[in-house]
């Protein structure tokens, strides 16, 4: 019996050591997991406009300065919209698209990026919703929700913008507003269901311009 017992025990004490190495290496990994997180890549959703020289080289151009950044891949782009202008009524109509694209860059990382684009196309500040060179907007940036100076995320008049919404559901019919749980498919039926036909496909106040495709980017 005494036998028997040493036995036992030392089946006992090597279950448990096994079952603390188990532990260990699954903390382990969870760690590894964690850390891989914090260094994931994040899926953004930009929207572009531009209502001033030659609209749609603006466009390409802020596209082609985007994808040369090291940390920004350009996944989607939408077809080109010419639409009218919602701030100062007196100006020229808009060329307004979105993206998509993966990055590791924060939020805030991202959003010095697209202004130091804009500053480098030309864009002037001195005028709110003032005629642009080239405006880029995040719109979405996974399910972040980000309220503090310069950077709100989701953009917080991207629900109410068809010119937002039309192009953004080209690319992410099923990406989700984290603040109002809707589809961006959904946000686009209801606004438009709001406007009436203000924003018609066939009226000349919106208008694709150039077809967009998910790859569209790469010829420039």
């Amino acid at each position: 019996m005494a036998k028997k017992s040493k036995k036992k025990n030392k089946k006992t004490k090597k279950a448990k050591k096994n079952k603390k190495k188990t532990k260990g290496v699954r903390i382990k990994i969870e760690k590894q997991k964690k850390a891989k997180n914090k260094k994931g890549i994040g899926i953004v959703y930009l929207g572009l406009g531009s209502n001033v020289g030659d609209r749609e080289e603006y466009i390409e151009q802020a596209i082609f300065l985007l994808g040369k950044n090291s940390h920004i891949t350009v996944t989607k782009h939408s077809g080109n919209y010419e639409t009218a202008p919602e701030g100062g009524a007196n100006q020229p109509p808009f060329i307004n698209t979105t993206l998509e694209i993966r990055t590791k860059l924060s939020a805030q990382k991202l959003l010095d990026v697209c202004q130091e684009i804009e500053t480098t196309l030309g864009r002037e500040r001195e005028i709110e919703w003032g005629p642009r060179t080239c405006d880029i907007d995040i719109l979405l940036y996974d399910d972040q929700v980000i309220s503090g100076g310069k950077l709100q995320i989701p953009h917080p008049l991207m629900h109410e913008r068809l010119f937002i919404l039309k192009p953004l559901r080209e690319i992410a019919p099923n990406a989700i507003h984290p603040i109002l749980e809707k589809s961006i498919a959904a946000l686009y039926e209801a606004r438009k269901a709001e406007l009436g036909e203000k924003y018609d496909d066939e009226l000349p106040g919106f208008k694709e311009i150039k077809g967009g495709g998910y790859d569209d980017y790469e010829r420039w």
